[in-house]
């Protein structure tokens, strides 16, 4: 009975250890596996009003998030938000995986290039 008890609890507690390591091991090589050159157009900008150095970019098609990072090596947020502007095209590089239905954003690492779009307003 001990035994039977003892080998469920080392299998729970293995089980665990795996599941940790799977999730710390993605964390630190989802910018190798994720990094993607992006083109996106600017439509909005906001601050997250309860962090520091996190904001989002709004695009056509999806919700960027421009955080400072230490799994993604990112520490330049501050200085990277002044430059997005609404009614810019950028090229831009990210990480991350975007899901529809779970808010997990990428993460914008680095702009490449930017240019203006005759189809929005300028600021």
């Amino acid at each position: 009975m001990a035994g039977s008890y003892l080998y469920k609890l080392s299998f729970f507690f293995g089980v665990i250890i795996i599941l940790i390591i799977i999730i710390f091991g993605y964390l630190f090589f989802e910018p190798f596996l994720t990094e993607k050159v992006e083109t996106i157009t600017v439509i909005n900008k906001e601050r997250w009003s309860g962090e520091r150095g996190e904001y989002f970019i709004f695009t056509e098609n999806e919700v960027f998030l421009n955080a400072n990072d230490y799994y993604h090596n990112k520490h330049n947020a501050d200085e990277l938000y002044p430059e997005f502007k609404p009614g810019y095209t950028y090229k831009v590089k990210v990480v991350g995986l975007y899901i529809p239905f779970i808010p997990r954003f990428r993460n914008i690492v680095e702009i490449l290039d930017s240019s203006p779009n005759k189809y929005y307003p300028m600021e």
